[in-house]
C-alpha cells in the first residue's frame, strides 16, 4: 500500500527555495514547498510502506542547511 507523508524542514542557514530543490531530487518525494512560518520547507513523500520515511528523513537531515525534520505520516482511521 502507498503510505503519504509530510515532512517539515526547519533551516539554520541556507536559502529554503535551495534546500527544497535539493529535497525534490530524493526519490521518494512528490512535492517540497517554500514556507513562511515555524518551518521553512514542507515535503510530501509517497511510497510503499512506511519504513523507508526514516531514512528519507535522513537524507533530508544531510542536506547543508537543515537543523530539524519532523516526519508526519498520514493515517487512515
Amino acid at each position: 500500500m502507498i503510505e503519504t507523508a509530510y515532512i517539515l524542514i526547519t533551516l539554520d542557514r541556507g536559502t529554503p527555495a535551495e534546500v527544497a530543490q535539493e529535497v525534490r531530487k530524493i526519490p521518494g518525494i512528490v512535492r517540497a514547498d517554500v514556507t513562511m512560518g515555524e518551518f521553512d520547507v514542507i515535503a510530501v513523500a509517497e511510497m510503499e510502506g512506511t519504513k523507508g520515511f526514516s531514512p528519507l528523513a535522513s537524507r533530508i537531515k544531510a542536506i547543508a542547511g537543515v537543523d530539524r525534520v519532523v516526519t508526519c505520516v498520514v493515517v487512515y482511521p
